[in-house]
């Protein structure tokens, strides 16, 4: 049985850390999305920025991480820029 990846984990290499790379099936699990729609994403140069291991890909948890927070989101404190412009 596999278990849920984490994400911030790195492994430690000539003393430098190396961040653990999640593959689609992780990363769709993570973010909710289906594997389908992460393959949509990359097609369309949309999506969290992924790497390609000769023919794997593979998805950074600090690139995914650097993308959800360049979403548009809501909630709040969405528009009180506009309102004290």
């Amino acid at each position: 049985m596999r278990t849920t990846p984490n994400p911030e984990q790195a492994t430690e290499t000539s003393g430098q850390a190396i961040e653990a790379l999640l593959d689609e099936r992780e990363l769709a699990r993570w973010i909710r999305v289906s594997i389908g729609t992460l393959r949509y994403w990359r097609s369309e140069r949309k999506g969290p920025r992924y790497r390609k291991v000769g023919q794997l890909v593979r998805y950074a948890p600090s690139d995914v991480h650097d993308w959800l927070n360049s979403r548009p989101s809501g909630g709040e404190g969405v528009g009180e820029e506009a309102v004290h412009a």
